[in-house]
């Protein structure tokens, strides 16, 4: 067994009253849902919190609520007393039973689930907790995950027809031709799939570093999304950079490696691209792309999946890139994703 500190307490006429965000805590609910929820009790006469300097806390009742719950359809049992007393010393009935027949099925079966076996010490909430059924690991943190919506879904003037799942089928006169070099990295003959292979090389290498050194805070500079609600891979980066002035008073712009030599070597093969480091060949092959969809013509025909924003205040470029893909069955059932060419 071990114990969690939380928040501290009022225990007001022998009544226990723990914060919203505490009481949250226990039952890994969001605070913000459960105020909702106290707010909506409030309204309908029931009351089991009250607000005192800008924070809201819980009356906890004198008998388990996993009795109240367990009973909910029988005779009212009483929550162990009603009358509670607020710090500023105001009365109010407290009433779980009628609470517990309003709130959602979802909190009522985390209620009867949640230990509240809690211990006060030094004026604190203290709750013994079994390490065999501890859930989180005191050593490693959950992937967070975040959503990437796109800010341009992009427009696709190559794809001549598409149906979800059937098939997808371009111009194969508007194609960009790509050369990957002799036994480089790339294996790509087209900018759009070239781009796509860079970035899932670096996306590798930013996982291969991270795992290789778990003591070192991670490197996430990229995001790469397969949606195959919408048809595209969605890739969003943000680089360092660094900028000097060149001869002739131009502005030279070099991506830093952030990751190291380590797990950033990128070989050319001599083809079109002469960055060494997986980042310099992701902004390179993101700028060739983005030079290629300008050079479409008429004007007004010019595809923007490709957007490069440069912030030399933050020393950073930031890559926006949407592409459409089909996809081919691999001849072990693996599922082979490829970028179009729209171009």
């Amino acid at each position: 067994m071990r114990t969690l500190e939380l928040d501290t307490v009022f225990v007001v006429n022998g009544r226990l009253a723990i914060k919203l965000v505490t009481f949250a805590k226990l039952l890994h609910y969001s605070s913000i849902y459960l105020l909702r929820l106290v707010k909506a009790l409030i309204k309908k006469g029931i009351k089991i919190g009250f607000k005192w300097r800008k924070e809201w806390y819980i009356f906890l009742p004198s008998i388990p609520l996993k009795s109240i719950i367990q009973n909910a359809n029988g005779n009212k049992n009483n929550d162990g007393g009603n009358e509670a007393t607020t710090p500023s010393g105001d009365s109010i009935n407290t009433d779980w039973e009628s609470a517990i027949e309003e709130l959602p099925p979802g909190i009522t079966d985390n209620l009867e689930r949640t230990n509240f076996n809690i211990v006060i010490v030094d004026n604190r909430l203290v709750v013994p907790i079994s390490s065999s059924t501890e859930l989180v690991s005191s050593s490693l943190n959950s992937k967070k995950l975040i959503d990437f919506t796109p800010s341009n879904l992009g427009s696709f003037p190559a794809t001549t027809d598409y149906k979800y799942g059937y098939y997808i089928h371009y111009d194969p006169t508007k194609m960009s031709t790509f050369d990957p070099g002799t036994a480089g990295t790339l294996k790509s003959t087209q900018l759009p799939q070239a781009l796509f292979e860079v970035s899932r090389a670096l996306d590798a290498a930013e996982n291969l570093r991270n795992g290789a050194n778990p003591g070192l805070p991670p490197r996430r500079n990229l995001s790469t999304t397969v949606s195959f609600d919408t048809g595209t891979i969605a890739i969003a980066a943000t680089l360092p950079i660094s900028a000097g002035i060149q001869t002739g008073g131009s502005v030279g712009v070099t991506v830093s490696d952030y990751l190291g030599s380590t797990y950033s070597a990128f070989a050319g093969g001599s083809g079109d691209l002469t960055s060494d480091t997986l980042p310099e060949a992701l902004l390179e092959i993101a700028s060739l792309l983005a030079a290629a969809e300008k050079a479409v013509t008429p004007a007004e025909n010019q595809p923007n999946n490709v957007q490069i924003v440069f912030d030399l205040e933050t020393s950073s470029a930031t890559i926006s890139a949407n592409l459409p893909f089909t996809t081919a069955a691999g001849t072990t059932g693996n599922v082979v994703v490829i970028a179009i060419d729209y171009l």
